[in-house]
């Protein structure tokens, strides 16, 4: 496993130990946050930039951060993209490095979205049990250019990786990727999904069932962690790894509520901000702008690298040109 696998791993136990949606009454250790938050940092070729915020509302809210860096020696280039958006319900974003010749890159975006829900029901029992979904989508992409790789070259070029987490008082699930770049061009992805449901999926519609108290105000999270890293060692080549986790991880809404034993119950839900938790919390399926940047980002250090390599090629044939 790589580091970076070890690390996201190491926060994912710190996240949800152990995992118990779907089951009873099992406890969690989880470290809630004060309020709502977003917070994103990016690296590329010495120039850092980052951007945070704190809380969240009724209205989605949004930090990004991009920075673009070049390289001393050979031609180099690199850049990096972080984005992040909290709303209703959901949590997403984007993130991506890239780079061309010698250069490095890294991005980190970490979002938290707190709300609570309190359930009333027409019964005296002291539990119930809620039935919901949720839903989380997204893709990521990596790619390096192995045919430029210096001889004797091998190894870990560098890693693209996501961590998501849901919780529902002490109940969580959570669904992590690692995407290992390699020097030879290949990508290795590794998944891990720790809640009942499909095991070998990252995406799609997940459902699950949780016990909790009637007429108590319970804490609901949503938790997201991106990162990339490319090139540390500066190798000279050139690849990116992309990610854009959007709509991302969102409520889709509650089916039915039960006594433990299984009889359906009449109920009412309210949260802290608002958001009515009986629907889904879907947002709309579009391209953020942050996408749209992250794409472009993408292609600066592969146009600039080549037009840096163009204009040495061109001053080398001026000068044997000279020579003649």
């Amino acid at each position: 496993m790589t580091r970076s696998a070890r690390m996201l791993r190491g926060r994912l136990m710190l996240l949800a130990l152990p995992l118990t949606l779907g089951m009873s009454l099992a406890q969690a250790q989880f470290n809630r946050p004060p309020d709502s938050f977003q917070s994103v940092t990016v690296t590329a070729g010495g120039n850092t930039q980052s951007d945070g915020a704190a809380g969240s509302g009724a209205a989605p809210t949004s930090v990004s951060a991009a920075v673009i860096g070049g390289g001393p020696g050979e031609p180099s280039v690199s850049s990096a993209f972080a984005s992040t958006t909290l709303a209703p319900g959901s949590v997403s974003g984007s993130l991506g490095t890239a780079f061309a010749g010698p250069g490095s890159a890294t991005a980190r975006a970490e979002a938290y979205l707190g709300d609570t829900l309190t359930l009333n029901a027409n019964t005296s029992d002291a539990f119930a049990r809620i039935y919901f979904s949720v839903t989380l989508f997204g893709t990521s992409e990596t790619f390096l250019d192995a045919s430029a790789v210096p001889a004797g070259v091998q190894g870990k070029a560098g890693d693209l990786n996501t961590l998501f987490v849901l919780g529902i008082d002490d109940h969580f699930a959570s669904w992590e990727t690692n995407k290992t770049l390699q020097f030879d061009g290949s990508t290795v992805l590794e998944r891990y999904h720790n809640a009942s449901g499909p095991d070998g999926r990252t995406y799609g519609v997940f459902d699950f069932s949780a016990q909790i108290l009637i007429g108590r105000e319970v804490p609901l999270d949503f938790y997201m962690l991106l990162t990339s890293d490319l090139n540390p060692g500066g190798v000279s080549t050139n690849g990116s790894a992309y990610t854009d986790e959007s709509p991302g991880l969102y409520w889709n809404g509650i089916s039915r509520v039960t006594t433990l034993d299984g009889s359906l119950l009449s109920y009412s839900l309210s949260s802290r901000t608002g958001t009515n938790y009986l629907l889904s919390a879907s947002p709309l399926v579009t391209p953020e702008p942050a996408t749209w940047v992250l794409a472009m980002l993408g292609l600066v250090p592969m146009v600039v690298w080549r037009c840096r390599v163009a204009a040495r090629a061109a001053g080398r044939s001026v000068s044997e040109l000279a020579g003649k």
